[in-house]
């Protein structure tokens, strides 16, 4: 009866601890039928409200009743080491080692390596002894587990376990160069592995945890880094290599019937021509190709040279990117970073140096081009920055957001309005997953969100910049046309207009506040661009429509102005401002 009525203490006190330390006497009633709260703890507390208050009024220390309000004294000071049950002398229960057993037994099923956040959603199956031991927050969650040192590795924003099963050193693989496997080499040789582990099945399917199992045994903890390092991530892997693998019900088996021509996505439109094949490989050797400027004159070279390139294309494509910052309480976007790919190089220009480059090196005249196809990933918020702040209006935008949607929309039925954003790296395992199995991205780097504000840039950080602008131009461009029916190329033409429109809310004004200086360098009155009412916002329209618009406007004057009340009578306004 004891054990029962400590159980029944520790799993208010972890409710309460959720609920911000105070509730009433019903809704603590209400968790007599929860989960966890067993018959014996019932007994123990008394079934109705008023055993229960009677039981919580025996713990003056613990609780305070005021009314029909439980209040949990010490509420946002306790802690597991300073909790008076947990901590009590006379328990005969290690809590603590109960808490380790059952985070070991999660990794072992969905490990032996995950992200702590996604091992702490597992702690809302465990008892509230081990729920409280273990810390209330994702930060004393971490300290728990880094102070089990014998158990658990954290490496930042994971854990694994530390004695995870490894395989003998004399079958660890090496490659041609007698290194361990790494990167793109590390991926190939899983596929390989996998694949003859099915063949040897005679093409019986494999359940996922088990498939995993034998990957764990061939393959050490540096090559899982590189490939997957739970059965979650061994799923996102094989749906990459769909052509080989065919999942069903957690269960793997090798894709029967495949084409000949060893196409992955079974769309015969989709990949003619979906590679380009002219496109240099993004790895080491290419960062001789990738120029960063932070400078005025050297933005200026390279632009004439991504415009020489341009001039020789017979179809005139760029792949463009924008990297973006968030700043204040407020979380105000600023351009921190503009990448620009044709099939020779690509130039990445650093535009939180000198905000002067987007104005005043050539860039803007190729955003605002009709000649050259700007293929984009979801472009709304980049054309909606570039309106407002610089007044720098695209055109001809190749938007693969709204490319996606389309396709979709074709397939399903489903209303354009109705449709969900997707990401890139989504993206890229829809339409192109050979792009991710070609580069050295890990698991861990797909799962964080980099910071494009760094500075300086370091020669892989350099590569992660310009990924997603070298797969653009490189192969879902193509993919992506040839993808699109041929009746509904005049609606995507349609939607790509609209996601650059400025909203009509937000004009893109001059603000003397903006931190962004005039591209004009002279004295005198900013750019007539920032003036102009959202309603001659035209981006797509004629090339005579849009000069006009962003033409210099006439020059200020002063004029009389004059109003008329019915108190006052006329009022006389001198030398007021017109633009």
């Amino acid at each position: 009866m004891d054990e029962a009525k400590n159980m029944a203490l520790l799993f208010f006190m972890d409710h309460l601890m959720q609920k911000n330390g105070k509730r009433t006497i019903h809704d603590l009633s209400c968790q007599f039928g929860a989960r966890g709260f067993s018959e014996e703890m019932r007994n123990a507390v008394g079934t109705t409200q008023e055993g229960l208050t009677e039981f919580l009024q025996a713990h003056p220390s613990l609780f305070t009743i005021e009314g029909d309000q439980v209040i949990l004294n010490g509420y946002g000071d306790m802690t597991a080491k300073n909790n008076p049950l947990l901590n009590s002398a006379t328990r005969n229960r290690d809590y603590e080692r109960e808490a380790v057993e059952f985070f070991v037994n999660k990794l072992n099923k969905f490990g032996p390596e995950l992200q702590i956040k996604s091992l702490l959603g597992h702690r809302s199956q465990a008892a509230p002894e081990v729920r409280l031991v273990s810390g209330r927050h994702l930060k004393e969650f971490c300290e728990f587990l880094q102070s089990q040192v014998e158990h658990f590795v954290v490496e930042g924003d994971r854990v694994r376990l530390k004695d995870m099963p490894e395989p003998d050193e004399s079958s660890i693989e090496l490659d041609d160069e007698g290194k361990p496997l790494a990167g793109v080499k590390a991926k190939q040789a899983a596929v390989e592995y996998l694949k003859n582990v099915l063949e040897q099945n005679e093409d019986q399917p494999i359940a996922l945890d088990a498939f995993y199992q034998r990957f764990c045994q061939r393959f050490s903890h540096t090559v899982r880094q590189d490939v997957a390092t739970n059965p979650k991530e061994l799923l996102q892997f094989l749906k990459l290599n769909r052509g080989l693998f065919f999942i069903r019900s957690n269960k793997v088996s090798l894709v029967k019937n495949r084409p000949e021509d060893g196409s992955e996505n079974g769309s015969d439109e989709g990949d003619n021509e979906s590679n380009n094949n002219t496109m240099f490989p993004l790895d080491q050797n290419a960062l001789s190709r990738i120029y960063f400027v932070k400078a005025l004159k050297p933005a200026q070279e390279l632009v004439e040279r991504i415009w020489q390139d341009v001039n020789n294309q017979e179809r005139k494509v760029i792949g463009l990117d924008f990297k973006t910052v968030t700043v204040g309480v407020d979380g105000e976007a600023f351009l921190s970073l503009a990448v620009i790919a044709t099939n020779c190089q690509i130039g990445v220009f650093d535009l939180a140096s000198s905000d002067v480059i987007i104005m005043e090196s050539g860039l803007k005249e190729l955003l605002k081009s009709d000649k050259v196809v700007k293929v984009m990933h979801d472009a709304r918020r980049v054309a909606s920055l570039l309106a407002h702040k610089y007044a720098v209006l695209m055109r001809n935008v190749f938007d693969t957001q709204v490319a996606h949607a389309i396709l979709q929309h074709e397939k399903f039925g489903k209303p354009l309005h109705e449709m969900r954003p997707i990401t890139f790296l989504n993206l890229q395992r829809v339409y192109y997953p050979q792009s991710i199995m070609l580069s050295d991205v890990t698991p861990r780097k797909m799962t964080q969100s980099p910071n494009w504000g760094v500075r300086p840039i370091s020669d892989d950080f350099l590569l992660t910049v310009v990924e997603e602008c070298h797969c653009l131009i490189s192969a879902l461009y193509q993919t992506l046309y040839n993808l699109i029916p041929v009746h509904l190329r005049g609606l995507f033409e349609d939607k790509c207009l609209e996601v650059l429109l400025a909203s009509p809310n937000f004009p893109p004004p001059f603000s003397p506040s903006s931190p962004f200086r005039s591209s004009m360098r002279r004295s005198g009155a900013p750019p007539s661009a920032y003036s102009q009412p959202a309603s001659n916002y035209h981006p797509l329209g004629p090339a005579s429509a849009q000069s006009a618009a962003y033409s210099m406007g006439p020059t200020r004057k002063m004029a009389d102005a004059s109003t008329q009340t019915f108190s006052t009578g006329e009022i006389q306004v001198l030398q007021v401002y017109y633009e």
